[in-house]
């Protein structure tokens, strides 16, 4: 006899027809605070975890910090219209100066559970890691990061993001922290706050109607 582990399916009569013809079916997926896929854009941010959130000048900077989250690939993209890799929401040039900013992108492979996302990072046009909800629960686990605070650095380089919900705004939702250096974010505690977006808005980051110098497409 076979000492392989079976899965076994209990149904009711009703059911036992489909399911001989089909198999057993898969574990339901997991819950998520909202559904992610598509675009969103930085409206608030607290880069030095001070916990006083700042607006976004949409002056200079509407849409300049952006993600992209493909949910079929579970892969983000986060994307920032810059001058150079130290500009942040508090100070980038991006819609004064469309001369001589640039749309910087870095990718990430992930997992979303609950109120909880789990991020490592890749080099566009590589393999995206392969994270599950499971992992998202070992950085905790290990006393390697404090959820009812943020979420911070964890083994791996993997960081552990806590979401919430912005009560009263549609489609708007607060993560802490996001990966060090994305955004200017310190890894540790600071904040940003995420607004949903048209996906096209997104396109600007791969091909600028300013001219801008674009992003690689993280998964070809």
């Amino acid at each position: 006899m076979s000492t392989s582990i079976r899965r076994i399916c209990l149904v009711s009569g009703a059911l036992a027809s489909s399911l001989l013809a089909g198999g057993c079916n898969d574990d339901p997926p997991p819950s998520k605070l909202f559904d992610e896929s598509g675009a969103w854009s930085v409206i608030k941010y607290d880069i030095d975890g001070s916990g006083d959130l700042n607006d976004v000048d949409v002056n200079n900077r509407r849409d300049a910090f952006m993600l992209h989250f493909d949910n079929a690939e579970r892969v983000v993209t986060t994307a920032a219209c810059v001058e150079n890799e130290n500009e942040t929401p508090a100070n980038s040039t991006c819609l004064l100066t469309p001369t001589t900013t640039q749309w910087i992108c870095r990718c990430f492979g992930y997992a979303f559970k609950d109120d909880r996302m789990l991020w490592r990072e890749f080099e566009p046009g590589d393999v995206p890691p392969t994270l599950g909800v499971d992992d998202i629960d070992a950085p905790a686990a290990d006393g390697m990061a404090d959820t009812d605070t943020g979420g911070g650095m964890a083994a791996g380089d993997d960081t552990l993001i806590i979401l919430g919900e912005i009560m009263d705004i549609n489609s708007t939702y607060n993560y802490r922290p996001l990966p060090t250096g994305v955004f200017g974010s310190n890894g540790e505690d600071s904040r940003f706050v995420l607004q949903a977006r048209a996906g096209s808005v997104f396109d600007r980051a791969y091909d600028d109607p300013d001219g801008r110098p674009s992003c690689e497409p993280c998964v070809p």
